[in-house]
């Protein structure tokens, strides 16, 4: 069979219309980001919805024949449904497991690292009953909004609500599932490399065939995320000297800490003088070695949330690179 091409200009193509997509649905993201960390109650779960939710709704704008007259609805069903799929993906794969292992099969896993009883309730409700509930009784929203939101009947969602209602009056909390974490000795290392802008010493403790990914707005793999002028760690280290003087900083630092039952790196930058949280790191090991880094620089609700959470100050607000204009690099 022939081979074929994605050439770059297909790509630049693709990632201009991203960049307009992601500038028309900026006013809508703290909104779409509260939704989802609803559904989810964990901050990392909820910026993972809200991710995929936008590139659904990217993706189907393609083939959407009918005029969007709602884009806060066309958004918010997606949302809903990635949530479903992602539940009952969940399901599958938590039977799967247990088939496995000659265990019987179990309902959907708790979603999240949920951290009280409110949250695992409200987990306890079936996907539409949680979303007809948050819909209604957080965001306010009518029955009939909710019903659009839902691709249902008015009926259909007071069904739910009085379902999803009852239930919470019912339930009790479980115990919280846990991710996978780095070990404290690899955290502490990658931070002094970090810290000492230690550039060899970083592409050293990252793996070969590692993934980095900058929330929302690119993916480098292998060599091309580790070194070069135009790789994650050198912009990490050096910042970018093409961009405009007002967004380059005087100094930066790293330091560890826990948000939601789960060690992160956090990067402080000073520009004019004053230090602020800028961006969060989750990191994933392997043999030692780092094999993710998930960077959270271009996601204002969740660099946010974490400041909260750890009473710091924050500097955000870009959801992509500050481009020239769509799709052209400076």
């Amino acid at each position: 069979m022939d081979d074929f091409e994605l050439t770059d200009e297909m790509r630049d193509e693709q990632r201009a219309a991203w960049h307009r997509y992601v500038d028309r649905v900026a006013a809508f993201r703290p909104l779409l980001y509260g939704y989802c960390h609803k559904l989810t109650r964990n901050l990392w779960d909820a910026e993972d919805l809200a991710q995929e939710t936008l590139l659904r709704g990217f993706h189907h704008l393609s083939y959407h024949h009918d005029p969007i007259k709602s884009a806060r609805a066309y958004l918010l069903r997606i949302a809903t449904h990635a949530w479903i799929d992602t539940l009952r993906r969940r399901e599958t794969e938590s039977n799967a497991l247990a088939a496995q292992e000659g265990e019987p099969a179990t309902a959907a896993p708790e979603p999240g690292l949920a951290r009280d009883a409110g949250r695992m309730l409200l987990q306890r409700l079936a996907p539409r009953e949680q979303a007809a509930v948050i819909l209604k009784d957080l965001f306010d929203m009518s029955l009939e909004e909710s019903a659009v939101v839902l691709e249902t009947t008015v009926g259909a969602v007071k069904a739910a609500l009085h379902r999803g209602r009852e239930r919470l009056r019912e339930s009790d909390a479980g115990p919280a599932a846990r991710r996978p974490q780095p070990s404290p000795e690899l955290l502490d290392r990658f931070v002094a490399l970090y810290n000492a802008e230690d550039r060899a010493g970083l592409i050293d403790l990252v793996l070969d065939n590692a993934t980095i990914s900058n929330i929302g707005v690119g993916t480098q793999y292998g060599e091309e995320s580790l070194s070069g002028e135009h790789s994650w760690i050198e912009g990490a280290l050096g910042g970018h000297p093409d961009w405009p003087a007002a967004f380059r900083y005087e100094a930066m630092r790293a330091s560890i800490a826990e948000v939601e039952g789960e060690p992160v790196v956090l990067v402080f930058r000073t520009r004019g003088g004053s230090e602020a949280l800028e961006l969060v790191l989750r990191l994933a090991e392997e043999d030692g070695r780092v094999s993710r880094i998930l960077c959270y620089g271009f996601t204002p609700e969740t660099v946010r949330a974490v400041g909260e959470a750890l009473d710091l100050p924050v500097r955000t607000g870009l959801y992509r690179y500050p481009t020239r204009e769509p799709g052209v690099s400076w």
